[in-house]
């Protein structure tokens, strides 16, 4: 089964599940992703430094991967930075990725360079 690194802010409380609201997650490399498409991935987080000696994945729940939708992301002048989707509800995509305002989902991939991305739906939910 493929697993999937998280952060542990968007870990539950639990320790069981995603942080609530957290429906999908964005990843680099749409290609590779799509064929994960209808299958079920372990969403872990790190138990120490990534990928050290003695430090292990700690899987917290398994999802399904319900589709693979395509994102872009486009840099502007300075630290502007936009991504667009298949319609005009992009404002609800911070939301729904887990973060708390806008600005943090931006800082989060100021970082990742622009091109297709790939949304990770584990519900029904579409943009």
């Amino acid at each position: 089964m493929k697993r999937i690194s998280f952060d542990l802010r968007f870990v539950s409380k639990a320790g069981n599940d995603l942080i609530r609201g957290k429906i999908h997650t964005i990843r680099q490399n749409y290609d590779y992703w799509k064929r994960f498409e209808g299958k079920e991935v372990a969403l872990f987080v790190w138990d120490g430094k990534p990928y050290q000696k003695g430090s292990k994945q700690k899987v917290f729940c398994v999802k399904r991967i319900v589709s693979v939708q395509t994102l872009y992301l486009t840099k502007h002048t300075g630290l502007s930075m936009s991504f667009a989707s298949d319609d005009k509800r992009g404002a609800s995509i911070w939301r729904h990725d887990g973060f708390s305002s806008p600005d943090k989902f931006f800082d989060w991939f100021k970082d990742y360079p622009p091109g297709k991305m790939a949304i990770l739906h584990f519900t029904d939910y579409r943009y």
